[in-house]
């Protein structure tokens, strides 16, 4: 038999649209970073270097997760001349980003890069929410929709006896 849940039980229950909270359309619509005061190249120093200092990461232990991950050489030398702002001709290669995120558990270069050519960036956690949250939606709209039906259903019932 179907039981109705009372208000105790839906204070338990989780809420998806409350666990993205964090994702709110005006954030995504005009993030901080699209903001264009700075050069890009600056933009992407700045962020690979904000990137490095959040890291629980040593420079050398990202190099060295790097170099391994890509199967070429980069040294904690070579994250310093990327990331200082007086070495204005070096910088990490874009194919390096990804690899680079992954590792220091940040994607802001990449957003920046995204915002600057005027799209948004959602990461899969934030996509898996949202896709929860359609879902969820839907739920709700169809346990509607049944109720709606079963109260019709004993209208017609109670008509016909």
């Amino acid at each position: 038999m179907f039981k109705q849940k009372n208000d105790r039980d839906r204070e338990k229950q989780l809420d998806l649209f409350a666990m993205i909270e964090e994702i709110n359309c005006e954030k995504l619509a005009k993030p901080d970073f699209q903001v264009e005061t700075k050069p890009l190249g600056v933009r992407i120093k700045e962020a690979i270097s904000k990137s490095i200092s959040k890291s629980e990461l040593k420079r050398y232990e990202i190099a060295g997760k790097m170099a391994e991950h890509l199967g070429t050489e980069i040294t904690d030398s070579m994250l310093n001349s990327w990331t200082a702002e007086s070495k204005e001709g070096h910088r990490m290669p874009a194919e390096y980003y990804p690899v680079f995120c992954k590792i220091v558990q940040d994607f802001s270069v990449l957003e920046i890069l995204v915002a600057a050519a005027g799209g948004r960036m959602t990461k899969t956690k934030e996509l898996y929410y949202l896709e929860m949250g359609m879902w969820q939606q839907a739920e709700e709209n169809a346990r509607k929709e049944r109720a709606k039906l079963r109260r019709e259903w004993e209208r017609m019932q109670g008509v016909a006896r």
